[in-house]
């Protein structure tokens, strides 16, 4: 197994771990499962992206990566389940379902930001800060689109092939001031988020050439 191979296993198999863990112990966020499993999906269209050199299958999971994009960060908006535990954390079955739902969380935010930095390599043969910073923006913008619907209409992301009709009447009737708050806020928040990772990692990359 090639080092590349063994780093998405290793991905997986933790995802895996976390799904009997949840599936096992007594929490309150057992939904935690089907989040992070579509948390997981675009990272995987996006290896598909990448692996492949076939311009049609490079093309639909390039879409599907992107209609399933927003699944990694509508977990941002899962911190609202601490109500069911409260905020006190001086029990210990808050600790518990803390931590659960936090790395629920957190992995499915981590495969989002994986899963844009392996299509950014894979679409953008050279890196052009101001594609990536338009590319990122808009991004986020559709991301932030796709929460509210998941979150407030409860819309899915599968929704928009089979109840394409429907995806956009609802859009169109849910068009407020509190729609277009959350969106700003939320692509804001995602932004932020994408952009310091992304040089992060890139800070990383040059780091271990130049060493």
């Amino acid at each position: 197994m090639n080092s590349k191979s063994l780093n998405i296993a290793v991905i997986h198999v933790m995802v895996v771990l976390f799904f009997i863990f949840v599936h096992l112990t007594p929490t309150r966020f057992t939904f935690l499962n089907w989040n992070v499993f579509l948390a997981l999906l675009p990272f995987d269209f996006a290896l598909i992206v990448s692996a492949t050199r076939v311009r049609v299958i490079k093309t639909i999971f390039a879409v599907l990566w992107l209609l399933y994009f927003p699944n990694t960060m509508y977990m941002m908006t899962d911190f609202i389940h601490l109500y069911a535990i409260g905020t006190n954390l001086d029990q210990a079955t808050q600790f518990f379902n803390y931590a659960i739902l936090s790395t629920g969380i957190f992995i499915g935010v981590g495969l989002g930001i994986l899963s844009l930095e392996i299509i950014t390599q894979a679409l953008l043969r050279r890196h052009a800060h101001w594609l990536y910073f338009l590319m990122t923006a808009g991004l986020s913008v559709v991301s932030a689109l796709g929460i509210y619907l998941g979150r407030y209409l409860r819309l899915n992301s599968w929704d928009i092939f089979f109840n394409f009709n429907d995806v956009i009447k609802n859009i169109v009737f849910s068009l407020s001031y509190h729609m277009l708050a959350f969106i700003i806020l939320f692509a804001g928040a995602q932004f932020a988020v994408l952009v310091v990772f992304h040089y992060g990692i890139r800070l990383i990359q040059i780091n271990q050439q130049e060493a």
